[in-house]
């Protein structure tokens, strides 16, 4: 009876041909990781889409059952203290989630000096509460005080613009955010919101820090101490904008039109100061 035995012999891997394996993983993983890391922004930036149009169908329910007017952009919750300030995010944010944002008994305070806080949503001071409703995915910065959409004030008070002095600087061209607007007064192709920077602190010195809006002058202006309120343009090299017609879509050339002629009447204006 013959046994036949197996003489052939398994080979391994040389340590030459495991460096050329190596060398070809690294090298596909280099060729990908661009590739991936565009991807990545990308869903970022189609996540943001998504949350403006969430806004869109947010005020159209809320005009519905506010005469056809938009939140304001700026109010007082206690008509006896004026310098607590909210904005258009906590009225639509309550108006989503019923919800109350201010309570005289548990108020929300300002982590800075503990007194009650202006603009709590927008700044995301209670993330525990409203989460991430109103911040970007794409924004480095997601800290405490982030309130990374604001809405741009010559379309969002439309019609309430009037002249007055202010004792400093003359006669000039303000906005009153507290003017709650129709939409049928703003006119098309104007953004509603849009990507703002990362920080919710305008820092122009004035007092008006925190706030919720943009205003003429600001879609291209970085403020005093390079923090200032304007639009961002975070998303491959643009900005995400809610429209007039509450459509969202992507613009990389709008905030430089918005610096030029801050109405797109077709007329430039000179020397907008924010």
């Amino acid at each position: 009876m013959h046994r036949f035995t197996d003489t052939t012999h398994r080979r391994a891997f040389t340590l030459v041909e495991m460096l050329v394996v190596v060398a070809i993983i690294s090298l596909l993983i280099s060729i990908m990781m661009p590739s991936l890391g565009r991807a990545r922004d990308q869903a970022k930036g189609v996540h943001c889409l998504a949350r403006l149009k969430e806004f869109g169908i947010a005020l159209a329910s809320y005009e519905n059952q506010n005469k056809d007017m938009l939140p304001p952009a700026e109010y007082e919750p206690d008509k006896e203290d004026e310098t607590l300030k909210y904005g258009w995010c906590e009225p639509l944010w309550r108006f989503v989630y019923r919800e109350h944002v201010f309570d005289l008994n548990r108020p929300i305070l300002d982590p800075a000096d503990g007194e009650p806080a202006s603009f709590p949503v927008q700044r995301n001071l209670d993330r525990d509460r409203w989460e991430d409703y109103f911040v970007c995915r794409a924004s480095a910065f997601q800290g405490p005080n982030s309130g990374h959409y604001r809405v741009y004030l010559p379309a969002w008070s439309a019609s309430s613009y009037s002249i007055h002095d202010d004792g400093t600087f003359g006669d000039d061209t303000f906005p009153d955010p507290r003017q709650s607007v129709s939409r049928t007064a703003i006119r098309p192709k104007l953004p509603l919101i849009g990507d703002a920077n990362e920080r919710s602190e305008r820092g122009d010195g004035l007092g008006n820090d925190d706030c919720s809006y943009i205003d003429a002058g600001e879609a291209n202006y970085a403020g005093l101490n390079g923090d200032g309120n304007r639009f961002a343009d975070r998303h491959m090299g643009g900005t995400n904008y809610l429209y007039q017609d509450l459509h969202a879509d992507w613009n990389q050339a709008l905030r430089g039109e918005l610096a030029v002629d801050y109405d797109l009447n077709g007329i430039e204006d000179v020397d907008i100061v924010p």
